[in-house]
């Protein structure tokens, strides 16, 4: 299993106002709000701590929604195979910010403080989604030097591909080298955390130019796919 922690995350306040529209900026005229906005990003530069880990595990066979994976473990359902199909290894990863972030959010919560708490969640999603698409970039450029592809990354609960893999996921993985572990009730902890697939191949897989966010089961109102906020392309 692979550490890594080399990520940098990068927080700009015209970006995150490009998602949310001149009602936020008219919000932000007010000056009390314009600290609890600043101070949120002060928080996620200070508190977040950017890290994932991963390992790569040989394909058996695909049936007909799940992978098999060359010990015999199965996962998938809902868009896997579809998109990974032709795959001959499976990269299997978690990436999180860490728990500093989680205890701050409560706090603010404790001290009624909702709007930076609003603010610096919003953040802490971001910074997760920026360490995928960082770890994607990196597995991709791998993978090209040596000639080959890798997938469209999928995330189980995101698509119709069930939360209850998540149970899977964490037995082929030491989260614990990340700080990171699964509740009962499949919830990650940290909770600023995600588990992620991506296929490896000779070939390509999937539909090219297509990326998770065209997979989401929430992609019709989020406001991050159409505008173009995140996504990793295959």
């Amino acid at each position: 299993m692979q550490i890594y922690r080399d990520f940098t995350l990068s927080f700009e306040p015209e970006e995150y106002l490009a998602f949310h529209g001149e009602r936020m900026s008219r919000v932000l005229a007010l000056p009390d709000i314009r600290a609890q906005f600043e101070q949120a990003f002060e928080y996620a530069h200070a508190l977040l701590t950017p890290m994932a880990c991963l390992a790569v595990f040989p394909i058996r066979r695909f049936l007909h929604s799940q992978i098999e994976l060359a010990d015999g473990t199965r996962l998938g359902g809902g868009p896997v195979v579809e998109v990974m199909g032709g795959a001959e290894e499976l990269v299997v990863a978690v990436c999180t910010v860490g728990p500093e972030v989680d205890r701050q959010l409560r706090l603010l919560r404790e001290n009624h403080q909702g709007f930076t708490m609003l603010v610096l969640d919003e953040l802490a999603g971001w910074g997760v989604d920026q360490i995928r698409q960082q770890l994607c970039q990196r597995l991709e450029a791998e993978q090209q030097a040596r000639g080959r592809y890798t997938s469209t990354v999928l995330s189980p609960g995101e698509s119709t591909w069930s939360l209850q893999d998540q149970r899977v996921i964490f037995r082929l993985l030491d989260t614990s080298q990340i700080g990171v572990h699964l509740s009962p009730g499949l919830v990650m902890v940290p909770l600023k955390s995600l588990s992620m697939i991506v296929g490896l191949g000779s070939r390509p897989m999937g539909v090219p130019g297509m990326t998770n966010c065209d997979y989401c089961s929430m992609k019709d109102r989020c406001k991050y796919a159409r505008t173009g906020g995140h996504g990793v392309q295959a």
